[in-house]
């Protein structure tokens, strides 16, 4: 008898773990740094800035990996998905 052991799909892990990537806006901006904070700053106080977007900057308790805003986010200041990710499995670690 042959046993088939059916291997992981890399996406849907990937997917499985971004859900559960969730840090306090403390945390992603201690990990994040303060220039690339000066900058998201600048994102959140220039007028053309979309109202909900400066508030998500502003006021989000919390940031989820899988949030839309995030991946507005990320692409304004120039990282890619892979580094999101890594900045996010950072920040979580970061005791605050």
């Amino acid at each position: 008898m042959i046993i088939k052991i059916k291997q992981a799909d890399p996406t849907q892990l990937l997917a499985a773990e971004r859900a559960t990537m969730v840090c306090s806006r403390l945390q992603g901006r201690l990990v994040l740094g303060e220039a690339t904070c000066t900058a998201l700053d600048a994102i959140a106080n220039d007028d053309l800035t979309p109202w909900a977007m400066r508030q998500t900057i502003n006021n989000a308790i919390e940031w989820r990996r899988t949030s839309q805003a995030m991946t507005e986010l990320g692409y304004l200041l120039g990282y890619t998905d892979a580094q999101m990710d890594d900045l996010f499995r950072l920040a979580m670690t970061v005791d605050v």
